[in-house]
């Protein structure tokens, strides 16, 4: 081996650990927030009752909008179904 390709192998070896270094740095612009759990509201007994509450009232939306959105699918589908013999077909 010549020379050279030793330096050129060392040179691919340092410029790839300087770029794997490069690359494993935290982001500056990135803000984190503090990461330990904040003892207040959402962790005392009204903060569960608030919570529980806003996951039944977010439970009971998702099963009215599923009513409405099969209500107007069905009358679609007897819309559609007048005019099944015209150009209009529902698949």
């Amino acid at each position: 081996m010549k020379l050279r390709n030793l330096i050129l192998i060392a040179l691919g070896i340092f410029i790839g650990y300087k770029l794997a270094a490069k690359i494993r740095e935290d982001d500056p612009s990135v803000v984190k927030g503090p990461q330990r759990r904040q003892e207040g509201f959402a962790s005392g007994r009204t903060g569960r009752m608030v919570s529980s509450q806003a996951q039944r009232i977010a439970e009971q939306a998702t099963n009215k909008s599923l009513e409405i959105i099969k209500r107007a699918r069905g009358s679609l589908r007897d819309r559609v179904g007048d005019f099944e013999n015209d150009d209009a077909v529902w698949n």
